[in-house]
């Protein structure tokens, strides 16, 4: 679901902090209407009127188990309420480590071909021409920082793909 649609029934559902009090014990794990009035101290009657006024809003849904027992547990609406960021900060940090990335790897490249060419040692004979053009002077004209920035890129984008898998 990419997009919310706060309607009045939400807005209805919402605007009790009872009701947002039950979204957030239900973002825990799912419960049973019993498990919802003992938690927060309320009879089960009053329990079960805001339960079906989240229903109707499609912010909880109800789960029969092979038992006996009906559970209530979240819609991916209700997650959405309650945790508008997890999806902008994925975005937000993938854009970031790609844009490191590239960053780090156009810097790489454009300074690939300004590396001179080591001379060669005095008396010693070089093979070839060749040899001696593609012999490049020593790593310390290696760019370090846009290695570093590439780097730091890969560990966002793999960060941010590990939050998003644990969601």
């Amino acid at each position: 679901m990419d997009e919310i649609v706060l309607d009045k029934k939400t807005f209805e559902a919402l605007a009790i902090e009872t009701r947002v009090k039950i979204l957030k014990a239900l973002s825990e794990r799912r419960k049973t209407q019993s498990e919802l009035s003992k938690q927060l101290a309320l009879a089960p009657s009053t329990v079960s009127e805001h339960l079906e006024k989240m229903l109707d809003a499609d912010l909880i849904s109800k789960k029969k188990d092979h038992h006996k027992w009906i559970y209530y547990e979240l819609t991916e609406k209700g997650h959405h309420i309650l945790s508008p960021t997890k999806a902008s900060v994925f975005v937000f940090a993938l854009s970031v480590s790609l844009i490191m990335i590239a960053f780090g790897y156009f810097f790489l490249s454009s300074t690939a071909g300004s590396f001179s060419a080591a001379p060669a040692p005095a008396g010693q004979q070089v093979l070839g021409a060749e040899k001696a053009a593609t012999e490049l002077a020593g790593p310390s004209e290696l760019n370090y920082l846009a290695v570093i920035v590439m780097i730091v890129g890969v560990l966002v984008l793999l960060l941010s793909l590990y939050y998003w898998a644990r969601k």
